[in-house]
């Protein structure tokens, strides 16, 4: 072999080589990070696509697809509803939407928003959630996952299938289901039988009259179709519990991007993000009665002040109970109500 022919042949070997790592390099440059969020809500529910789906959108733009978010909807993922909160804090995915109170003794601080006429609204109740947050009166309800956003449910009524519910004391002997344990309680105060059941399972049992109704926020009418199982629909004011709902991401998850890219996701979520959220459950739940309204098959009944005073003696004791039971867990309750304004002698 002459020595041109070696030379020529070391030339290509090294372009070679060059062409390997110079694909490394730039494949390591643009390398992507996928990160998964997971839920029980189907695609067509109004926190995936006017939350989830646009946060997706910014992520990617914002990041210039050095980081994408992908849904995965209606447990699609594997799992059941409530395991949703430990599927992030243990990384199996890396961001969740779900319900602290499906898990209720995982999350007892945050589940004070279960309180009885804790807050007039949604929003304000929204507001104090992050209070709590932002003073570290949560701390602990949340290890292991980062809170993105936090906010809480327009009110919580009663609907149901065959048997109307026009006063208080209608609700004894009805088998309702709850969205967690402290909504149980209001249930069992008030006479009932709760059944604990997640949101998707909730359409089978009524239609089939296994139980008699459910204690829900009104939004579950429309984006999970309850129109077609319940005939009435009772409004009971502010005075019941508020279900909250968060978007959680793992901490392992979140520590693994780059700052700039950690700037982006606190950017676009928080606080402010939280209270979106909230505005468009509190739309959907006046659309959702407005709906039911026009049908002439379906009734909407709504308590007068009397029947909510009524309410609010029945369920005043529970907060004496709340205290009692965080006092068990070492937890300061009444620091948590006072930052709430509540004083308890």
């Amino acid at each position: 072999m002459s020595e041109h022919q070696t030379f020529k042949g070391t030339l290509a070997a090294a372009i070679g080589l060059s062409a390997v790592f110079g694909v490394a390099t730039a494949s390591t440059a643009t390398a992507q990070t996928e990160l998964r969020l997971h839920t029980f809500v189907p695609p067509g529910h109004i926190i995936y696509t006017q939350i989830i789906q646009p946060l997706a959108e910014q992520i990617a733009e914002e990041t210039g697809g050095e980081v994408t978010l992908t849904p995965y909807p209606s447990m699609q993922l594997g799992g059941k509803a409530p395991e949703l909160m430990r599927q992030a804090a243990d990384g199996t995915v890396d961001m969740v939407f779900s319900l602290p109170g499906y898990t209720s003794a995982q999350f007892p601080r945050t589940q004070m928003l279960e309180l009885p006429g804790l807050r007039p609204d949604g929003m304000a109740a929204t507001e104090l959630l992050w209070d709590l947050h932002d003073g570290g009166y949560l701390d602990g309800d949340y290890d292991g996952v980062k809170v993105l956003g936090l906010w809480a449910a327009d009110d919580v009524g009663i609907y149901t299938r065959d048997k109307p519910v026009r006063t208080v004391e209608d609700i004894a002997g009805l088998l309702l289901r709850s969205p967690s344990a402290a909504q149980a309680g209001q249930i069992e105060v008030l006479g009932g039988t709760p059944v604990a059941m997640p949101i998707p399972q909730l359409y089978p049992q009524l239609e089939r009259g296994v139980i008699d109704g459910a204690l829900v926020p009104f939004t579950t009418i429309l984006d999970f179709r309850m129109h077609e199982v319940a005939d009435y629909y009772t409004i009971m004011g502010p005075t019941m519990g508020r279900s909250q709902f968060a978007i959680v991401m793992n901490e392992d998850s979140y520590n693994s991007l780059a700052p700039e890219h950690q700037e982006v996701i606190d950017r676009l979520t928080g606080e402010e993000w939280s209270r979106r959220a909230t505005q468009f459950y509190l739309d959907r739940a006046a659309e959702s009665i407005a709906f039911v309204r026009t049908d002439d098959s379906k009734e909407v009944i709504e308590f007068s002040e009397e029947e909510q005073d009524k309410l609010r003696a029945a369920l005043a004791p529970i907060y004496e109970q709340w205290l009692e039971d965080m006092s068990a867990q070492g937890i300061d309750g009444a620091a948590l109500l006072a930052v709430a304004g509540i004083e308890m002698n």
